[in-house]
Protein backbone atom coordinates (compact mmCIF):
# COMPACT_ATOMS: atom_id res chain seq x y z
CA UNK A 1 0.00 0.00 0.00
CA UNK A 2 1.25 3.33 -0.65
CA UNK A 3 -0.67 6.86 0.10
CA UNK A 4 1.30 10.32 0.56
CA UNK A 5 1.13 11.49 4.17
CA UNK A 6 -1.15 14.63 3.96
CA UNK A 7 1.30 17.32 4.26
CA UNK A 8 5.19 17.14 3.65
CA UNK A 9 7.08 16.23 6.66
CA UNK A 10 9.46 19.25 5.97
CA UNK A 11 7.99 21.77 3.82
CA UNK A 12 4.64 21.27 5.44
CA UNK A 13 2.76 21.89 1.95
CA UNK A 14 0.02 19.24 0.90
CA UNK A 15 0.62 16.52 -1.04
CA UNK A 16 -0.73 15.15 -3.97
CA UNK A 17 -3.29 12.47 -2.16
CA UNK A 18 -3.81 8.77 -3.81
CA UNK A 19 -3.56 5.22 -2.88
CA UNK A 20 -1.93 2.48 -4.83
CA UNK A 21 -1.71 -0.99 -3.70
CA UNK A 22 -0.99 -4.84 -5.12
CA UNK A 23 -2.81 -7.78 -4.40
CA UNK A 24 -0.91 -11.36 -4.47
CA UNK A 25 -4.37 -12.53 -6.68
CA UNK A 26 -6.37 -9.70 -7.57
CA UNK A 27 -10.01 -10.41 -8.90
CA UNK A 28 -11.99 -9.25 -11.62
CA UNK A 29 -15.22 -8.80 -8.64
CA UNK A 30 -12.90 -6.60 -6.95
CA UNK A 31 -12.13 -4.66 -9.84
CA UNK A 32 -14.90 -3.52 -11.15
CA UNK A 33 -15.92 -2.78 -7.06
CA UNK A 34 -13.04 -0.80 -7.09
CA UNK A 35 -13.86 0.90 -11.02
CA UNK A 36 -17.50 1.47 -9.59
CA UNK A 37 -16.46 3.18 -6.15
CA UNK A 38 -14.24 5.77 -8.39
CA UNK A 39 -17.02 6.51 -10.92
CA UNK A 40 -20.13 6.38 -8.18
CA UNK A 41 -18.54 9.05 -5.18
CA UNK A 42 -18.97 12.39 -5.69
CA UNK A 43 -15.87 14.26 -5.98
CA UNK A 44 -14.25 17.68 -6.86
CA UNK A 45 -12.11 15.97 -9.11
CA UNK A 46 -12.17 13.55 -11.87
CA UNK A 47 -11.05 9.77 -9.98
CA UNK A 48 -9.77 6.78 -12.21
CA UNK A 49 -9.41 3.46 -10.79
CA UNK A 50 -5.92 1.67 -12.99
CA UNK A 51 -5.33 -1.62 -12.46
CA UNK A 52 -2.19 -2.94 -13.65
CA UNK A 53 0.77 -4.54 -11.52
CA UNK A 54 -0.02 -2.24 -8.96
CA UNK A 55 -3.87 -0.86 -8.37
CA UNK A 56 -4.58 2.48 -8.04
CA UNK A 57 -7.04 5.14 -7.47
CA UNK A 58 -5.85 8.29 -7.86
CA UNK A 59 -7.01 11.76 -10.00
CA UNK A 60 -7.19 11.72 -13.77
CA UNK A 61 -4.98 14.53 -13.99
CA UNK A 62 -2.51 12.77 -11.69
CA UNK A 63 -2.73 9.37 -13.88
CA UNK A 64 -2.45 11.39 -17.39
CA UNK A 65 0.81 13.40 -16.28
CA UNK A 66 2.52 10.04 -15.24
CA UNK A 67 2.68 8.30 -18.79
CA UNK A 68 1.18 5.44 -20.63
CA UNK A 69 2.58 3.56 -18.33
CA UNK A 70 3.80 5.71 -15.20
CA UNK A 71 7.21 6.03 -16.22
CA UNK A 72 6.31 9.95 -15.10
CA UNK A 73 4.55 8.75 -12.12
CA UNK A 74 7.10 10.54 -9.58
CA UNK A 75 7.43 13.60 -11.65
CA UNK A 76 3.81 14.28 -11.69
CA UNK A 77 3.62 14.22 -7.98
CA UNK A 78 6.22 16.55 -7.47
CA UNK A 79 5.19 18.44 -9.70
CA UNK A 80 1.41 18.94 -8.89
CA UNK A 81 2.57 19.01 -5.54
CA UNK A 82 4.60 22.06 -5.90
CA UNK A 83 2.15 24.19 -8.23
CA UNK A 84 -1.24 23.18 -7.41
CA UNK A 85 -2.20 23.33 -3.93
CA UNK A 86 -5.52 23.97 -4.25
CA UNK A 87 -5.57 20.67 -6.31
CA UNK A 88 -3.90 19.13 -3.70
CA UNK A 89 -6.31 20.08 -1.16
CA UNK A 90 -9.41 18.79 -3.31
CA UNK A 91 -7.24 15.26 -3.85
CA UNK A 92 -7.07 15.06 -0.20
CA UNK A 93 -11.11 16.07 0.31
CA UNK A 94 -12.02 13.58 -2.49
CA UNK A 95 -9.78 10.90 -1.23
CA UNK A 96 -11.08 11.16 2.30
CA UNK A 97 -14.82 10.81 0.54
CA UNK A 98 -13.94 7.84 -1.69
CA UNK A 99 -12.67 6.16 1.58
CA UNK A 100 -15.47 7.19 3.58
CA UNK A 101 -17.21 5.56 0.95
CA UNK A 102 -15.31 2.33 0.52
CA UNK A 103 -15.52 1.72 4.38
CA UNK A 104 -18.91 2.19 4.10
CA UNK A 105 -19.46 -0.75 1.64
CA UNK A 106 -17.79 -3.47 3.39
CA UNK A 107 -19.80 -2.60 6.33
CA UNK A 108 -22.55 -3.78 4.37
CA UNK A 109 -20.88 -6.52 2.88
Amino acid sequence: MRSPVERHPIYGYRQVSFASWRFEEPSDLLRAKFESLVQDTSTNLEWRFKAARNWMIAPARLIDQAGQGGEFFNEAVVSITEHDQEFCASAEEDLMQILIVLEEGSEKS
